[in-house]
């Protein structure tokens, strides 16, 4: 156990409210750490001294006097500022980058994904469901794939390569995009 986790449970057992296990974790702990230890038994003095004193009474019409204090005091609230258009901005460009990020991933990486959709029990309806749009998206995809390998002599290469980099620079360009965003956030 930490020290201030230990000077947390202190209070408890100041306060009346520990419970049996803690103290038992308290107990040991005051027993193994001589600092928390000479703290425990500061606190207890202390509580001794408090409780031996009798009751003080407050003066007449003390009450009434705070009361009439509280009364007169003026309490200014501020209104939250609006959120800048900046930050809706940079949170729009962030969703954007994010979506269309995992758009790429899975339009590369469908059939594992949807496989992995369903064998899960939880996903295996709504992936069942969306078997006819992933067909239909994939039709569209090796179409595009077909008039580019048909516009480049060598599309196939190409379109791997394009992968392999489109994936990264996507990824790094979300990560820095989010890492602006809450700079400016923290800023603030």
């Amino acid at each position: 156990m930490e020290c201030n986790h230990a000077d947390k449970l202190m209070m408890k057992y100041m306060d009346g409210i520990l419970t049996m296990e803690e103290a038992q974790k308290l107990n040991f702990h005051i027993t193994e750490c001589e600092s928390c230890r000479e703290s425990f038994f500061t606190y207890q003095m202390v509580m001794d001294e408090l409780r031996d004193e009798s009751a003080m009474k407050a003066p007449d019409g003390f009450e009434s006097e705070v009361m009439a204090k509280i009364k007169d005091i003026e309490i200014d609230y501020k209104l939250k500022e609006p959120m800048p258009i900046e930050n809706i901005s940079a949170m729009l460009w962030g969703v954007f980058s994010l979506l269309f990020g995992i758009g790429v991933l899975l339009c590369i990486y469908n059939q594992p994904v949807l496989k992995f959709l369903l064998e899960n029990p939880y996903t295996k309806d709504w992936a069942q469901a969306m078997i006819p749009t992933m067909d239909l998206l994939n039709e569209y995809i090796n179409d595009i794939k077909t008039k580019l390998q048909e516009f480049v002599s060598d599309g196939g290469q190409i379109f791997t390569v394009v992968k392999m980099i489109a994936v990264p620079v996507l990824t790094v360009l979300a990560s820095i995009k989010y890492y602006i965003y809450r700079k400016k956030k923290v800023e603030i």
